[in-house]
């Protein structure tokens, strides 16, 4: 329907309104073909230009000019302004978003404003804002000295009004901006002039929403030169149910009537039919979110759907439900893409650049030495290799980081050193300790990945290909910038840059499509679905920087929240109109806290719910996936040990584990999936005991017997070992010198509890001795024996005779340990006995740690050990012939068992 124009403006101007539903499109065609064909019976568009909000569009739309032609149709010009005006903004030699924004950062960095983190997030926020500010702030200009005079007006303008300090900053650095060459906004405002000078035939208009915006300049500018078509968006001219029951609870103009009296009187069909096309489903988790989504997509494809809508506003239950489609064979067309930051590639890039600047922490360092598109020139198993023995190196040398200090540790292990040589000179190549431009960083990030091996994984990967693209771009863009960044500085940009950059799977054809609201404007779909309509996920975006906030906008005369919320609940109602059927489906609990639908969506269901009488929001049921806790085991797994695979070696640790539960020892011994203990940068108990160990095996190769030599020599001996001992630990991290205090308050006591048992008549003989023997199964079989038995003293048994006594040092209190003694499932005192296989008289635990120092002592320790014998002989005799491995260990045993997840006993039945 056509609207009066203003005086001033060209009666060549034409407006319609059409209803923003699925017949948007088809009556647009109507519209352009009666506008712009020459002939009514000859459909040639040829001559017009036709600007499109979206270029989805064009497609559907092309499809309705033919269906009205009823026959071919000769197109017209067809693209989005920025398509529009390219080829002219290629000549204006605007400048890169890149280069503006490292100009800016120089700018505040100057001014000493702001903190130097957070830079880069403010410069991001202000290069949007000054876009923005642009367009509302210049009509079209017809050259660039009219569009400068006409920015100076507008910087002049907001100057004298009463701003706040923050707009007044915005204002000045906005100004500042626009100095030298410009911007892509500026430029494209140039392009545009340019480009309506050459048109030569009517221009057709399709705004995405009532108000043209920044664009009422060019179409007032265009209807001047030549005829001009204008069709926009009317909610208010949509018929039907669903239409009418959004007209009351999203009225289009300011309605004070409360919403029960807007929805009191509405016809029944209108509801029934209301809910017919609309359904609200709540969910309780993320995961049975995913799990609705894609059960009511793959109703829909059943039903014969083929053009269905994914309105992605939570991401992260739109993957899920992705996931689940793409296990049932349905590929989602990803409209959105996937951020750069969140791909194998970047996150190698990123654990490189991680282990540039941790100095290769141990955990960065093997993260990125097993990860994939690196190192194409080296066989993989020959790779995997090295990287396993730098990692036990790592773990036995205790070198949380420093590239060299690995290097000169991994001497003897040629292929870890070979992968550190790799990474040493990429580390030359790249040289984080300097200053340079970002252009030569990025020069120097390429080399450096050359030099690792990337190349030919990133040439052929297309990710790969899309970061190699961009950062050539990159590189190209900021060549000749003189700003010097340390590391960690170009590090934020880059981060920052990874984050903003998408990835498009062009490859993918689907039915399905994922994409986001604002994107569906105009669109029409046989299907729709939005997934995450709560509070948090369907909101207008909010400006999270202190330069860009509301108030700042409000100030500058820009659009605020209002604006942007009408736009989101009209992005929403058109969707719902120009879709057959769809779905608002939203997560209804957060870690045991409610999580309320979107503003929009609980007034919607608020006004069908006082309709209907009841509530009509559904709490979504999966029907083909299944609840995790239904594919556990049903009964509790006893594998049995494959002939040929029955170990041949035990350790006290490994029958411990065999008596503890013999599937934990299946998994770590036949399976071989030992877990490796955690690097710990500071000392632990554990790190604690061991350096106990190494001091008293020190102490007492140096003094076998005290004898006569008095305390304070003893004293200062122990000392100047402890010292020794700890150096290394206290110069990695001085918090451990706790720990050698620690000790150093228990020395006077442990030289008299080893003078106490001298005088009984003990001596020191052995320490950290290595003892193994090989224990006869029968049938022709062994195995193998070993262990370390921290320290053998000699002496003699009750009746005289000449014995041995084995003793065991622990960290921990003496209480504790007789506890542990008295425990017939504790085996390593009588393991030791047996492995040891002389007579042993006394088999004890050392407590080096409390308030006393003593020994908790095993009885009958040659008893128990040839009780153990019998034990381990029917064990293993019993694994060769086949016999089962149960999760059968006790609540204790499975409390802090690596290998819960692999039997998964507490979901056995």
């Amino acid at each position: 329907m056509s609207r009066t124009l203003p005086a001033s403006i060209s009666p060549t101007l034409s407006r319609y309104s059409i209803a923003p539903d699925r017949g948007f499109l088809p009556a647009a065609a109507a519209h352009i073909l009666a506008f712009a064909c020459p002939a009514p019976d000859v459909a040639d568009l040829s001559r017009a230009s036709l600007l499109l909000p979206n270029i989805k569009l064009a497609a559907p739309l092309n499809e309705a000019l033919f269906a009205c032609a009823g026959g071919p149709v000769l197109l017209p010009r067809i693209d989005t302004l920025s398509g529009m005006v390219e080829p002219w903004l290629a000549t204006l030699e605007a400048m890169p978003d890149a280069r503006r924004q490292l100009l800016l950062h120089a700018l505040l960095r100057g001014r000493e404003w702001l903190d130097e983190g957070m830079l880069w997030d403010v410069v991001a926020e202000l290069t949007q804002l000054f876009d923005t500010l642009t367009e509302h702030a210049v009509s079209l200009p017809d050259d660039e000295a009219q569009l400068l005079a006409r920015l100076e007006e507008a910087f002049e303008l907001r100057n004298s009004q009463a701003l706040n300090f923050e707009a007044k900053l915005v204002n000045a650095l906005w100004r500042a901006e626009a100095q030298g060459k410009p911007s892509r906004a500026v430029a494209r405002l140039l392009a545009a002039a340019q480009w309506l000078v050459q048109l030569d035939g009517p221009l057709i208009v399709m705004l995405e929403s009532a108000d043209a915006g920044p664009l009422q300049a060019l179409i007032e500018e265009a209807a001047r030169r030549v005829p001009v078509l204008l069709l926009r968006p009317d909610r208010a001219l949509a018929g039907g149910a669903l239409a009418e029951m959004l007209a009351r609870a999203w009225p289009l103009a300011a309605e004070r009537l409360p919403l029960r009296e807007r929805v009191h009187g509405i016809d029944p069909d209108v509801i029934t039919r209301s809910r017919q096309r609309l359904r609200l489903f709540a969910s309780e988790s993320l995961e049975n979110l995913g799990e609705a989504v894609a059960d009511q997509v793959l109703d829909w494809l059943c039903a014969g759907k083929r053009n269905i809508a994914l309105v992605a506003c939570d991401r992260l239950a739109a993957r899920r439900a992705r996931a689940l489609l793409e296990r049932e064979g349905v590929l989602v067309q990803d409209e959105t893409g996937w951020k750069m930051v969140t791909t194998r590639v970047a996150a190698v890039v990123d654990a490189w650049l991680e282990v540039l600047a941790s100095d290769a922490w141990h955990r960065a360092l093997i993260d990125l030495l097993r990860a994939p598109l690196l190192f194409a020139d080296i066989d993989p198993i020959a790779r995997g290799q090295g990287v396993d023995a730098l990692d036990r190196l790592i773990r036995d040398t205790h070198i949380a980081s420093g590239l060299d200090r690995l290097r000169a540790a991994a001497g003897g292990l040629p292929e870890s050193a070979a992968l550190l040589d790799r990474l040493i000179a990429a580390r030359a190549a790249i040289n984080p300790a300097q200053s340079v431009t970002i252009a030569e960083w990025l020069r120097r990030l390429r080399k450096s990945l050359e030099l690792l091996g990337a190349m030919p994984y990133f040439e052929q990967d297309q990710v790969g290909q899309q970061w190699l693209e961009w950062l050539e771009t990159r590189q190209a863009e900021l060549t000749g910038e003189e700003g010097r960044f340390r590391f960690n500085a170009w590090r934020t940009w880059f981060n920052r840059q990874m984050d903003s950059q998408l990835f498009r799977d062009e490859s993918i054809r689907s039915p399905v499509i994922m994409t986001h609201l604002a994107a569906t404007r105009l669109r029409s779909f046989d299907a729709a679905i939005v997934i995450g309509a709560d509070t948090e996920h369907l909101a207008p975006p909010s400006a999270p920087g202190w330069l860009t906030h509301a108030g700042v906008r409000r100030a500058l005369g820009l659009p605020g929240l209002a604006t942007e919320r009408r736009q989101l609940q009209e992005d929403l109602a058109g969707l719902l109109l120009a879709s057959d059927a769809s779905v608002i489906a939203w997560q209804s609990l957060r870690r045991d806290e409610a999580l309320m639908p979107a503003a929009e969506v609980a007034v919607l269901e608020t006004a069908l719910r006082l309709a209907a009488g009841t509530s009509i929001v559904e709490k979504s049921a999966p029907r083909r996936f299944p609840a995790s806790a239904d594919v556990g085991p049903t009964t509790i797994p006893a594998p049995a040990v494959p002939p040929g695979r029955v170990p041949e070696r035990l350790s006290a640790t490994g029958l411990k584990t065999l008596i503890d539960c013999p599937y934990r020892y299946f998994a770590r011994y036949v399976l071989r999936l030992i877990e490796f203990d955690e690097l710990s940068e500071g000392m632990e108990k554990r790190d604690f005991g061991e350096q106990l160990h190494t001091i008293l095996h020190r102490f007492h190769s140096r003094h076998p017997q005290l004898g006569s030599e008095t305390d304070e020599v003893l004293i200062a001996s122990l000392e100047a070992i402890t010292e020794e001992a700890f150096a290394e630990a206290v110069a990695r991290n001085f918090q451990d010198h706790a720990w050698r205090l620690r000790w150093r308050a228990q020395l006077e006591d442990y030289l008299a509890w080893q003078r106490q048992r001298e005088s009984k008549g003990w001596s020191w003989q052995a320490g950290e001795l290595e003892a193994a023997r090989e224990h006869e199964l029968g049938a022709g079989r062994s195995l193998y024996l070993s262990g370390r038995i921290d320290r053998v003293d000699t002496g003699r048994d009750a009746e005289g005779e000449p014995a041995q006594a084995l003793l065991d040092y622990k960290s921990r209190g003496l209480k504790p340990l007789r506890d542990q003694v008295r425990d017939p499932d504790d085996v390593q005192l009588a393991f030791y006995t047996l492995l040891q296989g002389t007579h042993v008289a006394e088999a004890a635990y050392v407590a080096l740690d409390g308030n006393e120092l003593g020994t908790a002592a095993l009885t009958g320790p040659e008893e128990r050990a040839a009780a153990l014998q019998d034990i381990i002989t029917e064990s293993f005799n019993a694994m060769h012939e086949g016999a089962g491995m149960p999760a059968h260990g006790t609540d204790t045993a499975c409390a802090y068992c690596e290998m819960h997840g692999l039997c998964r006993k507490g979901w056995a039945t």
